[in-house]
Parts: structure tokens; C-alpha cells; sequence
């Protein structure tokens, strides 16, 4: 019969983070654009857009005669500066306390002259960016557990039938928080303690997250689940109190 042991208990807290995620994202919180491809952007629901500007990094390092911008919106209307978008004269575009609503093809047509030297003909240039910008969800707060487990073998199937059963209790545990385990994973290392033989242990790593299936019905009426969810993974405290206690015994049940 195969044993474990369970050995630590280790809960981390993570923070979330609010910053946009663009593989063309400077440092400084400006996305350009890039001929020909669409650039893909996504924001966290209630929280500002980056700064999107109506050229490509090439273009803004150089001199631009009479620049106008126009700017589409995903319902395929002319943006102007109102509280929702702000657009600079310089053409910069952000959309703020961006929604799902907003998510969508974001168009701008950049116009501007060349002037010939010696004769001062003007022909004007246009130019178009895309920009492809997604509302994502991300809780303020979540948590990461590890746990370890002494077991007989790093071989054979009853360390990945206990990886299964642990991942059930965990969600039965908190499902009436509407949470849920996600990123869940396990290896088994040979450890050598000191003035002990060698040992097999499985660390085993989760993540609670608030967003679990029915999520949308706790938050009722509420516009911005944040503080709903946010209390909801703030409970998940009071649960390793009991948790170590709980999870020995269902494992223990499990496989005699």
C-alpha cells in the first residue's frame, strides 16, 4: 500500500497587477504602430489603456509636415475626446476605465506632406494602424500553495491518483466561494536530509482564483466585481486552518 506523508504547508500572497499587456509595450507605457500588422493590446477591465500612437516607432523619430489623425472606434464610428477616449493633437489615443464593451479593432489613418525641395510640390501621405485592444480579468488577490509529501516511489501511478484526489478536495473545499484551483502541478524529487537516507517527496503547487464557473451570479448588480472578489479570496484564509487536517484524512480515507 502506497503512503504519504505530508511533510509542509507553505501560502503565498500574490498581488495582481494592473499594468496592460502589449509585446510592443515601451517601458514607458507607449504602444506604436506597425504597418501591415495588427497590434494586439490587452487591458484590465476598469483601468486605462496605454498610450496608443497613430504612427510606428520608425515614423515618430522623424520629421512630419501637417500630421492630422483619425481615429475608428470598434463600432466602426469616428472617436473624438469625450470621458470615455482622450486623443491628443498629437494623435495619441487612450480609452479609459476601459470595458468588454470596448474591446475591439481600434483604426488610425495617419495623413501627412512631402514637400519636394526645389519645385515645393506637396503629396500627401496616408498611413494605417491597427490596433486590436482586449478587456481581461485578473483578481487583486490570490494565492499560492505548496505542499509536500513524503511517498514510497517516484514510479507508478498512485502518486498522480493522489495529485487527482487533492485537486477535488481543494475545489470542494472552496466552490461555495466561488473559487477555484488553477494552475495546479506536482513533480517527485529524491531529497537528501542531513543525518537522514535518501527520500521521495512530491511538491505539489496551486493557485486559488476567484473566477470560478457562476462567478458573474455572486457579484449580483455590482458593475465592477473587484470588491466581491476580492472579499471572496480574502476567506480563503480561514480555510488552511483546517485544511492540513482535512486534506490527511480524505487522502487517508482515499487509499486504505
Amino acid at each position: 500500500m502506497q503512503v504519504w506523508l505530508l511533510l509542509s504547508v507553505v501560502l503565498c500572497y500574490l498581488a495582481g497587477s494592473a499594468r496592460p499587456r502589449s509585446s510592443l509595450l515601451s517601458e514607458n507605457g507607449l504602444v506604436y504602430g506597425k504597418p501591415g500588422h495588427p497590434v494586439k493590446i490587452y487591458v484590465k477591465l476598469h483601468q486605462n489603456s496605454p498610450d496608443l500612437f497613430c504612427m510606428d516607432s520608425q515614423r515618430a523619430s522623424t520629421e512630419i509636415v501637417d500630421p492630422t489623425y483619425l481615429w475608428i472606434g470598434p463600432n466602426e464610428k469616428t472617436l473624438t475626446g469625450n470621458n470615455q477616449t482622450s486623443i491628443t493633437e498629437t494623435g495619441k489615443l487612450i480609452v479609459k476605465d476601459f470595458q468588454e464593451i470596448l474591446s475591439g479593432l481600434y483604426t488610425c489613418t495617419l495623413s501627412y506632406k512631402t514637400i519636394k525641395a526645389e519645385t515645393q510640390e506637396e503629396t500627401v501621405v496616408k498611413k494605417r494602424y491597427d490596433f486590436l485592444i482586449f478587456a481581461y480579468r485578473e483578481p487583486d488577490y490570490s494565492y499560492q500553495m505548496s505542499v509536500r509529501f513524503t511517498t514510497k516511489s517516484c514510479v507508478g501511478r498512485y502518486n498522480d491518483q493522489l495529485f487527482r484526489l487533492l485537486k477535488k478536495i481543494l475545489n470542494n473545499l472552496i466552490s461555495d466561494l466561488s473559487c477555484h484551483i488553477i494552475e495546479p502541478s506536482y513533480k517527485c524529487h529524491v531529497v537528501k536530509i542531513p543525518e537522514h537516507d535518501l527520500t521521495r517527496e512530491l511538491f505539489i503547487t496551486f493557485q486559488v482564483n476567484p473566477f470560478a464557473p457562476g462567478w458573474r451570479d455572486v457579484c449580483n448588480a455590482s458593475v465592477d466585481c473587484d470588491e466581491v472578489t476580492n472579499g471572496r479570496i480574502l476567506k480563503w484564509f480561514v480555510v488552511p486552518g483546517h485544511l492540513v487536517l482535512t486534506l490527511m484524512s480524505l487522502v487517508r480515507s482515499a487509499f486504505l
